[in-house]
C-alpha cells in the first residue's frame, strides 16, 4: 500500500476522503419521494339532486346541470327546486323570471353547495356539506327556514347525447279544463340541438293522435338534470316533464298553452311519457 506523503496539505486529506465516501455509495444521492397531489372533485354535466329532510319535511328533488372552473362550480340558470318530485310545486326554469343558481366549491373529495330559491313567499338558502366519491356526491345540510336532512347528488340517468342520437318517447295526456274521454297520445322524438354548440340544448318533434285542436309540434328546449322543459313557439306551449324517481325511464310532464295561442288557447294538463326502447338498445 502506497503510504502518503508526509507533506500532504490537511485540507487536500479531506476532499480525497469525502471522494472516497461518495464513491463507496455509489456516487450519487437518492432523491426525495414526491409529495402526492390530492385530486379535486368533478362536478360537471347533468345531476339530480334529493334533499331528504330529518325534521318531517319530505323530499325535494333539484334537476341541474354543473359546470366546474378549477375548484368552483355553478348550476344553469334554468335549475329545477320541486319539493316531493311534484310538477305544480316546481320553481326555477323560466329565467329570466324566476333563476335558480346553484354555486358549490370542492376542496379533494370536500363538497359545499349554496342554493337559493323562493319558498312560502320568502327566499329559503339551503347550503349542502359533503364529499365526493367518484361522480357522486352525499352529505348533510342545512336551510334558512330552520331545515335539516341529508342530501345525494348523481349524474343523469339518460343524458342526451351528441347528434344524431335521441330519445323516442310514448305516451298520454289529458286537460284539466276539458278532459276527454279519450286521452289524446304523444309521440315525442328529442335529442341535443344539432345548431348548437351547448350540449342541454334540445330540439324535437312530436306526434299528437286524438287531440282536437293539435296534431304536431316543433320542440325545442333544455335538459337539466333527467328533466326537460320545452317549448313550441309557433303553437305557443310549453312542457315540463320530471322523471319518476328511481327508474329514470318514465316521466311525468305537465303542458300549457299561451291564452293567444291559436288552438288550445289558455288550456292545461298533465300526462305520462315513457322512454321506447329497443332491442339495439344497450
Amino acid at each position: 500500500m502506497q503510504r502518503m506523503r508526509q507533506d500532504t496539505p490537511l485540507a487536500a486529506v479531506v476532499l480525497m476522503s469525502v471522494a472516497i465516501a461518495f464513491a463507496g455509495c455509489g456516487g450519487g444521492s437518492q432523491a426525495l419521494p414526491a409529495t402526492p397531489v390530492t385530486q379535486n372533485a368533478s362536478v360537471t354535466g347533468q345531476y339530480n339532486l334529493v334533499l331528504t329532510s330529518t325534521n318531517g319535511r319530505g323530499t325535494t328533488n333539484i334537476y341541474t346541470n354543473f359546470t366546474q372552473s378549477g375548484t368552483t362550480f355553478t348550476g344553469a340558470a334554468n335549475t329545477l327546486v320541486c319539493p316531493s318530485n311534484g310538477l305544480s310545486q316546481c320553481k326555477g326554469g323560466d329565467a329570466p323570471d324566476i333563476s335558480i343558481t346553484p354555486t358549490g366549491t370542492v376542496s379533494g373529495a370536500n363538497v359545499t353547495m349554496v342554493i337559493s330559491f323562493p319558498s312560502t313567499g320568502r327566499a329559503d338558502t339551503v347550503t349542502m356539506v359533503g364529499s365526493a366519491t367518484g361522480t357522486s356526491l352525499a352529505g348533510t345540510y342545512t336551510d334558512s327556514l330552520g331545515d335539516s336532512g341529508t342530501w345525494t347528488a348523481s349524474t343523469a340517468i339518460h343524458p342526451f347525447g351528441p347528434p344524431p342520437g335521441v330519445y323516442d318517447y310514448s305516451g298520454t295526456f289529458n286537460s284539466t279544463l276539458n278532459p276527454l274521454l279519450i286521452a289524446p297520445t304523444i309521440l315525442i322524438e328529442l335529442g341535443q340541438d344539432a345548431s348548437s354548440h351547448v350540449s342541454s340544448n334540445l330540439a324535437g318533434t312530436a306526434t299528437i293522435l286524438h287531440s282536437p285542436c293539435i296534431t304536431s309540434l316543433t320542440l325545442s328546449g333544455q335538459a337539466t338534470g333527467d328533466a326537460f322543459s320545452l317549448t313550441d313557439a309557433a303553437s305557443k306551449v310549453s312542457i315540463i316533464a320530471l322523471p319518476t324517481v328511481p327508474t329514470g325511464n318514465s316521466f311525468t310532464f305537465s303542458y300549457k298553452f299561451e291564452p293567444t295561442a291559436a288552438s288550445c288557447a289558455g288550456d292545461f294538463g298533465g300526462g305520462v311519457l315513457t322512454i321506447i326502447t329497443s332491442p339495439w338498445d344497450y
